[in-house]
């Protein structure tokens, strides 16, 4: 599920540059950014909330970092195609959240949580037991 449609994209970038980049005769479909972007941030959110996310400012917000991880596929994809340092700025803060949302840091304003977090599984690192069975003989 994508949370934006290509006429947003297309707003988004700009209907001249839309057409350049996507063309008659597109290998790429501008659904196909915006899904692979949705894909990315729902691998985030999955983790954490019920999906689909229903809240309407939650879902305002996921709009808008679809179109941010799509405009970057977008201009990314021309041959030497060039993307300004706001959109590098825009896509590294997405990143940053969606990472965030997994460590808790950010939490969507409206979205209904799983509750199970991690899954009820819970990695624990340790060094070896100072004291095991072998090392209790004849105490």
């Amino acid at each position: 599920m994508s949370y934006a449609v290509k006429s947003e994209l297309r707003e988004r970038i700009g209907a001249s540059i839309f057409d350049e980049i996507y063309g008659p005769l597109p290998v790429e479909t501008p659904e196909g950014d915006l899904a692979s972007a949705a894909a990315e941030i729902d691998g985030a959110v999955a983790y954490r909330y019920a999906r689909p996310v229903s809240g309407a400012a939650s879902l305002a917000l996921l709009k808008d970092w679809n179109l941010t991880l799509a405009e970057e596929r977008a201009f990314a994809r021309p041959i030497g195609g060039d993307f300004s340092e706001k959109i590098k700025t825009r896509v590294a803060q997405v990143r940053q959240y969606l990472a965030m949302i997994r460590t808790d840091d950010f939490r969507l304003p409206d979205a209904v949580e799983n509750g199970s977090g991690s899954g009820g599984v819970t990695l624990v690192q340790r060094d070896e037991p100072v004291f095991g069975r072998d090392r209790m003989k004849g105490f």
